[in-house]
């Protein structure tokens, strides 16, 4: 911001926000590898089934839950928000070309001389 105005670079604004979305999309896939396999290994209860491995199960069971939910919720955070980056500078920009026509018609219709 400068002197009270903001300047929009389209092309940077949108990479940014396709990069936020291809960091997302990175978080999910990583999520789907890595916490399936985490799930997959604590369905087997390596802690084993006695009753020390039940009360562990019992604690454990609602973290790796949340771990996993929270994990796969900040990639489809980071996709909709790189998407919705995007969406927002191509409103931004049609909004703009729209504004600037509209005040290129309004200056063709002056009377000469004025």
């Amino acid at each position: 911001m400068a002197d009270g105005q903001l300047w929009l670079d389209p092309g940077r604004a949108r990479r940014g926000g396709a990069d936020l979305t291809s960091a997302g999309e990175a978080v999910t896939a990583r999520r789907a590898q890595v916490g399936s396999r985490l799930a997959a290994a604590s369905a087997a209860h390596p802690w084993g089934r006695d009753d020390i491995g039940a009360a562990f199960e019992k604690q454990y069971r609602g973290f790796e839950e949340t771990l996993l939910r929270a994990w796969a919720g900040v990639g489809r955070a980071l996709e909709n928000l790189g998407e919705g980056a995007v969406r927002s500078v191509d409103n931004e920009v049609t909004t703009d070309a729209r504004n600037a026509g509209r005040l290129d018609r309004i200056s063709d219709q002056r009377p000469a001389g004025r």
